[in-house]
């Protein structure tokens, strides 16, 4: 994307900098670029386009939204009720525009030809042709509808998001689109097995390095001698989890032993632990244990 962010130049094809009852959430990423635009009823003609680019935007409404003018590539295409949680995938190739005053909030990721072609490449399969989605036709998919909204609070939080994640995120969300609504072949499975121990071993050593999250997929699978795919895949058949799911669980461990054996203060452990902050700590504790950091201290320590 040499013309800057992705998520920028949408928010100004849609008048971002025009209305301030706009809002615009941003999160730029190597295979995916997301956006969060909502606004209530606008004002004046709600004229929006979105210029030519070699790759797809998958728009997930969070609002439902009712037909409205449309046009691909100057024709006009008649667009259906979108509900909200349905997905419209829209070809960038060619160019897009609409007139919208209706209330709306969608989550738009942008993913480039590149970001597919890569995928194909590191999966030994041929490369994507096309996505088969007639533009306007909307799509209820608990894939992309669950992979989008896990997305939401990086986007509120983008100093909470960690990489590893967000990497996970964009390879799930790359292979199922071009599985399902692409020509991109499934390819052959690994062989079963997982990882080698030096390998496993070599993973977890980096990943406790980093407790933040904050290393990329691609720089994991690269010590292990392994493409992103192949890593992922085998990672999760050694230890039973994603790296970024196994590594979540290593923080909260730690948590829990340095909440019990230590004088160190709920913030202290945050740092600790790799978190940004002591709310985003108590946050992702107490939805893992059921209890905040304190409450859980106390009551251990009875």
């Amino acid at each position: 994307m040499a013309r800057g962010a992705y998520g920028q130049r949408l928010g100004e094809s849609v008048g971002v900098e025009a209305p301030p009852s706009i809002s615009v959430q941003r999160l730029q990423r190597t295979e995916f670029a997301a956006t969060r635009v909502s606004w209530d009823r606008r004002e004046g003609d709600g004229a929006g386009r979105i210029e030519r680019e070699d790759g797809y935007l998958v728009c997930l409404q969070l609002l439902d939204l009712e037909p409205h003018p449309y046009w691909v590539g100057g024709r006009p295409v008649q667009i259906a009720p979108i509900r909200s949680g349905q997905f419209t995938l829209l070809d960038l190739n060619s160019e897009h525009s609409s007139v919208l005053t209706d209330p709306i909030d969608c989550l738009a990721i942008y993913i480039s030809r590149q970001a597919f072609d890569r995928m194909a490449e590191e999966r030994g399969v041929s490369r994507m042709g096309t996505i088969g989605i007639a533009p306007g036709v909307p799509n209820d998919d608990i894939v992309v509808r669950s992979l989008g909204t896990s997305l939401l609070p990086a986007l509120q939080r983008p100093e909470q998001a960690n990489q590893l994640f967000l990497d996970h995120v964009g390879m799930a969300l790359l292979t199922h689109l071009g599985s399902n609504y692409g020509d991109m072949p499934t390819g052959h499975r690994p062989r079963r097995g997982g990882l080698a121990p030096w390998q496993e071993r070599r993973a977890k050593e980096i990943l406790l390095a980093h407790l933040d999250g904050d290393i990329a997929l691609e720089a994991l699978a690269r010590e292990c001698g392994l493409s992103r795919s192949h890593f992922a895949r085998a990672f999760k058949e050694t230890t039973g989890s994603p790296p970024h799911r196994w590594l979540l669980a290593r923080r909260i461990k730690r948590a829990q032993d340095l909440l019990l054996n230590s004088s160190l203060s709920i913030n202290e452990i945050a740092s600790s632990c790799g978190f940004a902050d002591q709310s985003h700590f108590t946050r992702v504790f107490a939805k893992i244990v059921q209890a905040g950091p304190g409450e859980w201290r106390r009551s251990r320590r009875r």
